[in-house]
């Protein structure tokens, strides 16, 4: 990987991969200066049209193009609760655009062992803002690096640990199983935990000696609680889960306090008032119908501002992901651990449509299982000409 950052072209690419994998724009503007945080992104979707300009050009992703043509069109022409301002919009229209069409070719040209090292690098900010850096606007004790949201955080080290099965190195897998789950257990994401475990079970049908990665997760969040014991501000989420594997009822009521059910189901009538065409593009973020969070689910708000035909094209795509992926689990399993994991993420965030390393993630795991296909596909042509060869010669 070294060697290839003398290529122009990889340069141009490893930079694209950090801005927007990273999420150095939102980092930016939280912690530094909000005009650098807009000109760093702009920077970044104008490196992405560059490497699409000089690179040969392989085809989109027609789910996500499609996808994306009926939930921003539907959305525009159905009864608007909230209207942004056109320009806003727009942008947000035209920078979806731009990376589907040239992040596509990007992601087509980044092999496991990049993606890998960039989850990697990202996963690693989470305990580096331990010491360097602190978000005033999170909980006491809860970690998200260069994502900002805790939860943003325990998607990328969720998909970092599904990835890190594709590595050969057993001791650098190792290494970054641990710190994915490290990483992934300081944002003290319900999801990472949840998906974490999923992938783990699953995990054992590729080799029994798998069941020690539980051992490990839970060595690591025994850990946790009792460094917990002897912090001067107890952390809130971590005492709760402390509590409840105790068997204390009120904390485990409590842990599932404000769970993401609560907030799925302040919608829920709004959404029959519109199944069809929905509310209009904005009626489920932030500020719209729900109140000031937002529906924090992708599905949902999908169906809330454009109506069923982009929603079940959406689910149609993960379930192609997820049925395409089993067929080769054996080969490549990473593949199925992160189209569930993606598809499980999309439940708890609504912000598909807005976070270019969301974006990037579905695009990769898309590329990488379309090359996985075709080389298994190639594979079998061969061994049958092989087969049909030996058989003519004994003829």
């Amino acid at each position: 990987m070294l060697r290839q950052l003398f290529n122009p072209n990889e340069l141009l690419k490893y930079a694209i991969l950090a801005l927007i994998m990273w999420n150095i724009p939102g980092f930016v503007l939280t912690y530094m200066n909000p005009v650098l945080s807009s000109a760093l992104s702009y920077l970044s979707f104008g490196l992405l049209i560059v490497f699409y300009i000089i690179n040969k050009r392989t085809g989109t992703n027609n789910w996500l193009v499609i996808i994306g043509v009926l939930y921003f069109i539907i959305g525009s022409l159905s009864g608007q609760t909230f209207i942004p301002p056109i320009n806003f919009y727009l942008i947000i229209w035209i920078k979806y655009f731009i990376i589907i069409i040239c992040g596509n070719e990007l992601l087509k040209r980044t092999s496991t062992k990049e993606m890998s090292i960039f989850l990697l690098i990202g996963a690693f900010s989470i305990i580096l803002q331990i010491f360097l850096f602190n978000n005033p606007l999170e909980d006491y004790g809860r970690y998200s690096g260069f994502y900002l949201n805790p939860n943003s955080g325990g998607f990328i080290c969720i998909l970092g640990y599904a990835l890190a099965y594709s590595i050969k190195n057993k001791k650098f897998r190792l290494f970054a199983q641990w710190t994915f789950t490290l990483m992934g257990l300081l944002t003290f994401s319900r999801t990472f935990i949840l998906l974490w475990i999923v992938i783990n079970l699953m995990s054992v049908r590729i080799s029994i000696k798998n069941v020690n990665k539980l051992l490990l997760g839970a060595g690591l969040l025994f850990t946790l609680v009792a460094y917990n014991s002897f912090l001067p501000v107890k952390n809130k989420r971590l005492s709760q889960i402390t509590e409840t594997l105790s068997g204390d009822s009120k904390a485990a009521k409590d842990l599932n306090e404000g769970s993401r059910f609560e907030t799925w189901e302040k919608f829920y009538g709004f959404i029959i008032e519109e199944p069809f065409v929905g509310h209009g593009w904005g009626a489920f973020g932030g500020g719209g119908l729900g109140g000031f969070l937002g529906v924090h689910n992708t599905y949902l708000k999908v169906l809330g501002e454009a109506g069923i035909i982009p929603l079940l094209l959406m689910i149609f795509y993960f379930v192609y992901l997820i049925q395409r992926s089993y067929k080769i689990f054996l080969q490549s399993p990473y593949l199925l651990f992160m189209s569930i994991c993606l598809a499980g993420v999309l439940m708890t965030n609504h912000n598909f449509f807005t976070d270019g390393y969301l974006i990037f993630v579905a695009l990769w795991i898309y590329a990488d299982l379309t090359k996985c296909l075709q080389e298994k596909t190639e594979l079998n042509n061969q061994i049958i000409e092989s087969t049909d060869q030996e058989l003519t010669n004994k003829l």
